[in-house]
């Protein structure tokens, strides 16, 4: 690097790039075991924290609905009902056809 470059790069950079460097430069069998054990240690720390850190407790209670105002009822036959679809033109001509055919048919 040069002194302008070292302007431009931040302190933490430089010392990772630094350290790469030094993990580059190790024997690759070295550098692999290096690597397993650092996964292996952070891997065994994740699961002993959920043995050491208590997990949250659960207490059941009863939750009380709030007092509703007085009951209103609701229309009963609004004409419709809610799942009954509006039948188009072309549906009521195809339904016409094959009635017709079927006529034809007997």
């Amino acid at each position: 690097m040069t002194a302008n470059n070292l302007k431009d790069v931040s302190r933490f950079t430089r010392w990772v790039n630094e350290l790469d460097d030094k993990d580059k430069s190790l024997d690759p069998l070295k550098r692999k075991s290096k690597w397993i054990l650092i996964t292996a240690f952070l891997f065994a720390l994740f699961a002993i924290s959920f043995i050491w850190i208590p997990s949250g407790k659960v207490k059941p209670q009863k939750v009380e609905a709030p007092l509703a105002g007085p009951l209103t009822s609701a229309p009963t036959n609004t004409g419709r009902s809610a799942f009954e679809l509006p039948v188009d033109s072309f549906e009521n001509q195809l339904k016409t056809y094959i009635n017709e055919g079927t006529y034809d048919k007997k």
